[in-house]
């Protein structure tokens, strides 16, 4: 059984509740309980930053969905899929993709926000500053795909910050910028805001 792990720079910021606390259930109708994906987090100080700048975003843009608090801001890079209960064979075959990938920490900036109308998002994403990211993507990709598991190869560098239906066209933001250092394989406890960290792994300096 996987225990719940803080990503690093989050000890302030708890990452869901402790395994002895109960979590009211809030389950989404149509959605299975566990998504798995492998995905990167902002650093801690950035991660707040983002925080506090969404609220703004949204005062600025009348929204009304809530910004996603500061340690489940993330970039998500391949999606594993939904599932009923965490299946454990394919987390050990994703751990394989992982541990055959060898990148260099690498830089992602983003500098324009807007809606996703078909998914109720509004995300950061950038242009220049997230080509790294996306061939990181693409690297992390050839390995899951070597492993036997399907790929999806259509991808725009975002990160969720809040959901909302009302659309906001492509703006400028002052440009947020983080050092990535590692990337992590999670299973998402749907509805719950828990992130449990199944694998991580840094990259070379």
């Amino acid at each position: 059984m996987f225990e719940q792990v803080a990503l690093p720079g989050f000890d302030d910021a708890p990452p869901g509740p402790p395994p002895s606390v109960k979590v009211s259930p809030k389950f989404p109708p149509g959605r299975l309980p566990y998504t798995l994906f492998f995905s990167i987090f902002p650093e801690a100080d950035v991660a707040n930053a983002i925080a506090i700048e969404a609220a703004h975003w949204r005062r600025k843009h009348g929204l009304v969905g809530k910004p996603l608090p500061a340690h489940r801001l993330h970039v998500t890079l391949h999606d594993l899929g939904g599932h009923v209960q965490l299946p454990q064979g394919l987390v050990d075959v994703a751990r394989q993709a992982g541990d055959a990938v060898s990148a260099r920490v690498f830089d992602v900036v983003f500098d324009r926000a807007m809606s996703f109308p078909s998914s109720g998002t509004y995300v950061l994403c950038g242009g220049e500053g997230t080509a790294r990211l996306a061939a990181f993507r693409q690297s992390l990709g050839l390995a899951i795909g070597n492993v036997g598991l399907p790929v999806r190869r259509s991808f725009t560098p975002h990160m969720t910050v809040l959901y909302d239906r009302q659309p906001v066209a492509e703006h400028t933001i002052e440009p947020i910028h983080w050092t990535v250092k590692e990337f992590v394989l999670i299973n998402s406890h749907v509805g719950q805001g828990v992130h449990e960290v199944l694998g991580r792994w840094p990259l070379h300096a």
